[in-house]
């Protein structure tokens, strides 16, 4: 799983889970509505979520779902209407922490910033008063996502090294680890980056799919090459290519390829890095990986300029 992507999902599930707490149609209908969502059928979402609305125009987790479609097509002002609406129909606290992360991720995805971090920290202080741990982790994480996105690394490693503490469990730990080591990255401590990293790979190695694991190697390998430790880079990548290479694992050799060539063209082998490319470029087209040649296009163009 892409690390970018993680805060994302593990919120969608969360918000999958609260709905599930009921059980009545429309209820079922509001959870039916979030998984179309989830596996991208805008089509499903908004048919369901019609359903919903149509019975009961103020139905609070009909608006959830109809603000998230929105905000999927790119409706971002309709989003920001449906789901406040949604906030005023909260009743527990659990619901007003809901509401208010996914009015935070409407404004981060506006980049409206300073709206999102102050919807967040809404959320946040709902939680911590109804000692609710897990939200309270979620809000500290998505908080350092947007000051990341900001440029402020040094107040997201504050809300990640927060949010590290409340980690349940070795997929939550992996998360924190991931996220505090691209932000010791950001802030130029790459031997801490390093360390965190490394810890991140044998979390998802030890719980996480094989995806999360390859996501989590190939990041170190990256650590390594911006650290200019060339020799572990390529002793990272290189064996995790090989590891790709023998569970199948097309689109990640072909990853692994591209980042050794960009290891090689730092460290000045600019010979070795052609040969990768092109291993590299062979690999992502017979699997049509066209994001991965663009990656790959960029690469070689930096090395002929």
């Amino acid at each position: 799983m892409k690390l970018q992507n993680t805060l994302t999902i593990t919120f969608i599930s969360l918000i999958i889970i609260s709905l599930n707490a009921y059980s009545d149609e429309l209820s079922d209908k509001n959870v039916a509505c979030n998984a179309a969502l989830n596996k991208g059928d805008i089509a499903g979402a908004a048919k369901l979520a019609d359903e919903v609305l149509k019975r009961d125009a103020k139905n609070r987790d009909g608006l959830i779902c109809k603000g998230r479609l929105l905000g999927a097509q790119g409706n971002f002002d309709e989003a920001l209407s449906a789901l406040k609406q949604a906030e005023t129909l909260s009743k527990e606290p659990f619901d007003h922490i809901i509401g208010q992360m996914l009015i935070g991720n409407a404004y981060k995805a506006q980049q409206k910033y300073p709206d999102a971090i102050a919807s967040y920290e809404s959320s946040l202080t709902i939680a911590k008063v109804d000692k609710n741990e897990l939200y309270t982790r979620v809000d500290h994480n998505l908080i350092g996502d947007v000051r990341s996105k900001m440029q402020d690394y040094n107040a997201a490693l504050a809300s990640y090294l927060a949010g590290s503490k409340l980690a349940m469990n070795d997929n939550e730990r992996a998360e924190s680890f991931g996220l505090l080591a691209a932000t010791y990255k950001s802030l130029g401590q790459h031997d801490l980056a390093i360390e965190h990293q490394i810890k991140a790979v044998q979390m998802q190695k030890k719980a996480g799919t094989l995806d999360d694991y390859a996501d989590a190697t190939l990041a170190l390998g990256q650590i390594y090459i911006a650290a200019k430790d060339f020799s572990n880079a390529e002793k990272t990548l290189s064996k995790f290519a090989q590891f790709a290479k023998d569970n199948g694992g097309a689109y990640y050799e072909a990853k692994a390829s591209l980042y050794l060539a960009q290891s090689k063209a730092a460290s000045g082998d600019t010979a070795g890095a052609k040969t990768l490319l092109t291993d590299a470029r062979n690999s992502a087209k017979s699997i049509g990986a066209g994001d991965l040649t663009s990656e790959i296009d960029a690469t070689e163009k930096k090395l002929s300029n």
